[in-house]
């Protein structure tokens, strides 16, 4: 075991007399700071080090950061050099050991800041770090008593070093005490809140320190709301958060929330290593129990000060909550302890060892009333049918949207107003916009094939067990190609946004006549080819002729990197003959370029690579060949060019991003998660050039604004089930109009589109509107170069539907009837009586 102190004292004339190699540094704020603590290093080591002034020493916090990240902050314009904290050591810094989260530390404060901020140093590593860290105090203390008395260290008496840290350790704890505010009135509630508590403990219940005190609850309000079942245990562990206020559940029936208990206490606890439940009770009953996770689908509104989530009981029932905790104290309290329980909870990291600049970011996201993002310049200019088709909508707009969803408190306002026309057919669309008469007499084109008895399945594509499970919407002779198991059927659309069956490509197979099934696909070259990959063997792509209906090549990229997924190089390069692609791995973005042949397709200028795994998933490319790239990490990455690093990369909120896409210059991205889309503004705050992050790096101090779009926790109530949403698309503008205008996606078997300017409105994330459909959507797209009619894939139907037909959701809308499922069973029958085609 080596001594810290004596390396420090038998050495007094070296640079670096004292040193612990592995810590972080946080910051902490001074009272009042919306963020308590932020991380300055996350990788840092601490020394003791001598001044030119004799019996002087500093306190030395110094970056450590590897090669590739040094490399990445030198070529950003905007990188300042910001490598090293030094702090002259004296018995006014306070210097003390301190613990967080079982790790080892010492903490201090700058007398030049403002009172109650300070510097935390939290060590890393188990080797006898409680030794080190004693030690290390100790040294701190020699030098703070040598500057005090203006004497060797030496001459210090030990009594005299340890009573400096004593001392300082004292006063910090007398500091916290002070903090603690109790008055008479605060013992009296208390007082009477023990005395009223008979099967709650106590320990639930606690409200975070300085607020008010918990105040006896009453019996919970009459109600047609079904309560859920009380939870058999309330999940204890160290509380994190703890607030009070007012709680409603949702009534499906009534459509509105209905108060149930005037006083809960809300509590978010870390049951283990990042682990965090809520639990939700009253004097008289427990309401809740939950993990904290993606499916809570919880939403925070400051203007309204509340919260609205998901709970789904043992049996898988959901039901939507709101809180509207008693002051804006408990609110901001109750937003960043769920924050931070999220963050750690996905990304299993602490919460504080995230810059301070990404817990905004992080913030912000949770918020449903974010600032309003910034609007194209071209906007001005909209025609006026999309005017005209947002007054429409919002005259459908839910009241609860404006009122009772965020402040459920007057009763009886309903959660959305009745339709104003009746509903067309929701499951006879085949082609036909909805036509019932089609639907019932079998003459609908698309009809004659989907719902057919048809070869191929999933793996060889034999059998009758395949689906429907791949689209690529041409922009060519206005063609749209679906996978089915090995084969493709190829569907025209037509004058009428009508879509027919033309033909079926009848198996797919390598040139070795390997049958596949397609793990994607992409129309390449004007359309005349499709480009395919094959999970099952990954170093691998293959070009199908089209007009022969036949893979014709066999692309061998690179025998050590397999690819995850390819995207054209750019937005639009499938109308070109553009013969390359962007090839993603999980920790590789390059160029594949088909002829240069062999066994190594990726072009060596433009490849970038990253050491560590960065788990890409996703990538999609701008007019001008700039790339977005999402990772299983929740990490989105902005290249301005293949073969040099990212100009910009994004934080992780911790989802993964499982589909990912960009508007045609660059200024727009949204990100797929399971549960939410983010909708990103890459635009440079205050660049005169109007430049966006794919073109140059965002300041340190900044991110970029960003919205997430996610359905209202009460509409999922009816859906019956959590969200899980395919890859959105935003529709493409290639002939002139470069302002894309409308988000598409699916859940379940609900299409679900988002208009883009109502959702970068302050507040509108949620503004979205909705079509449900008897089976699964497992695909879906705008028709190339508009945003009026949508391509939707069910597993086994493909359908053409205006997106007029779409509607604002309400409960006739999302309410999935048993009486349905039943139709779409006869429905299937009937077509497969009618029609036998090869697809």
């Amino acid at each position: 075991m080596w001594s810290l102190a004596s390396k420090l004292w038998g050495k007094p004339n070296v640079p670096e007399q004292s040193t612990v190699p592995q810590g972080v540094l946080y910051e902490i704020m001074p009272p009042g700071a919306k963020v308590k603590r932020r991380c300055v290093y996350k990788d840092a080591q601490l020394s003791i080090r001598p001044t030119n002034i004799k019996h002087q020493y500093q306190l030395v916090v110094q970056k450590v950061v590897d090669e590739d990240e040094k490399k990445l902050l030198e070529d950003d314009d905007e990188y300042e050099d910001d490598d090293e904290r030094a702090f002259l050591i004296g018995v006014e810094i306070g210097f003390s050991r301190t613990m967080f989260e079982a790790a080892h530390g010492f903490k201090w404060s700058d007398p030049v800041e403002p009172e109650g901020s300070g510097y935390e140093y939290i060590m890393n590593g188990k080797a006898s770090i409680v030794y080190i860290c004693e030690n290390f105090a100790m040294a701190v203390a020699k030098c703070a008593w040598t500057r005090k008395e203006n004497r060797s260290y030496m001459d210090a008496p030990a009594a005299e070093v340890k009573a400096i840290l004593t001392q300082a350790e004292e006063d910090e704890l007398g500091q916290m005490l002070s903090n603690v505010k109790i008055d008479d009135s605060e013992l009296a509630k208390a007082a009477e809140y023990e005395a009223a508590t008979t099967t709650t403990p106590t320990k639930q219940k606690s409200v975070t320190e300085g607020e008010d005190g918990l105040r006896s609850a009453p019996a919970a309000s009459a109600t047609t709301a079904e309560l859920p079942a009380e939870p058999d245990v309330m999940v204890d562990g160290e509380i994190i958060v703890s607030v009070l206020g007012s709680l409603y559940l949702f009534g499906p029936q009534t459509t509105d929330f209905v108060e149930i208990a005037e006083e809960v206490a809300l509590t978010v606890v870390k049951a283990g290593k990042y682990t965090y439940w809520m639990n939700v009770a009253s004097n008289d009953r427990d309401f809740s129990s939950q993990r904290i996770e993606p499916e809570m689908n919880a939403v925070f509104n400051h203007n309204y000060r509340s919260l609205i989530w998901n709970y789904f009981d043992l049996a898988g029932k959901a039901y939507s909550f709101s809180m509207i905790p008693t002051d804006d104290a408990h609110y901001n309290a109750l937003h960043q302890g769920m924050t931070r329980a999220a963050y750690e909870t996905l990304n299993q990291e602490p919460w504080e060892k995230v810059s301070e600049t990404s817990q905004e970011y992080m913030l912000d996201a949770y918020e449903e009333d974010a600032e309003m993002l910034s609007l194209p310049d071209n906007w001005s200019a909209h025609s006026e049918s999309a005017d005209e088709e947002e007054e429409e909508s919002d005259e459908g707009e839910d009241d609860l949207g404006k009122a009772i969803r965020h402040e459920p408190v007057p009763a009886g306002v309903k959660t959305s107003r009745p339709a104003e026309r009746d509903d067309e057919d929701e499951y006879n669309s085949s082609g036909s916009a909805g036509s019932e008469a089609e639907t019932e007499s079998g003459e609908s084109d698309s009809e004659d094939e989907e719902g057919s008895e048809h070869e191929g399945g999933a793996g060889d594509g034999d059998g009758d067990s395949a689906k429907n499970s791949r689209l690529a919407v041409g922009y060519k002779h206005g063609r749209s190609f679906v996978v089915r198991g090995s084969r493709i059927g190829v569907f025209k659309h037509t004058d009428d946004d009508k879509i027919e069956f033309d033909t079926t490509i009848n198996q797919i197979d390598d040139t070795r006549g390997r049958k596949f099934t397609p793990s994607s696909v992409l129309l390449h070259e004007q359309d005349s080819a499709l480009v395919l990959a094959d999970s099952q063997r990954p170093h691998e792509l293959y070009k199908m002729d089209l007009e022969r209906g036949k893979v014709v090549e066999e692309w061998k990229v690179h025998e050590d990197v397999p690819t995850v997924t390819v995207a054209p190089t750019s937005k639009f390069s499938q109308m070109t003959g553009d013969k390359t692609l962007v090839g993603l791995s999980h920790n590789m973005l390059y160029r594949i370029d088909p002829r240069l042949g062999g066994d190594n397709l990726i072009v060596q200028s433009e490849n970038q690579a990253y050491a560590t795994k960065s788990h890409f998933t996703s990538a999609a490319t701008t007019e001008a060949g700039a790339i977005a790239v999402g990772s299983a990490k929740g990490e989105i990455r902005l290249f301005d060019r293949l073969g040099a690093r990212a100009k910009t990369m994004l934080p992780a909120l911790g989802e993964p991003i499982i589909g990912i896409d960009v508007t045609s210059d660059g200024r727009y991205v949204v990100a797929t998660c399971k549960m939410y889309l983010l909708l990103i503004d890459t635009k440079l705050p205050e660049d005169s050039a109007g430049r966006t992050g794919f073109q140059k790096s965002f300041p340190a101090a900044r991110k970029p604004a960003l919205r997430r779009l996610q359905l209202k926790p009460e509409h999922v109530v009816y859906m019956g089930a959590p969200i899980l949403f395919t890859p959105a698309k935003f529709n493409q503008s290639p002939d002139g109009n470069r302002s894309e205008k409308t988000i598409v996606t699916s859940s379940g078997p609900f299409v679900i589109t988002w208009n883009l300017r109502r959702a970068l409105g302050k507040g509108r994330g949620d503004a979205y509107s909705i079509k449900q459909y008897p089976e699964t959507v497992v695909a879906d797209n705008f028709r190339f170069g508009q945003d009026k009619s949508i391509v939707v894939t069910l597993p086994n139907d493909v359908l053409s539907v205006k997106r007029s037909q779409l509607a604002k959701p309400t409960r006739k809308t999302l309410m999935i009837h048993a009486s349905d499922a039943v139709g779409s069973s006869l429905l299937s029958s009937s077509r497969n009586e009618i029609v036998n085609s090869p697809y």
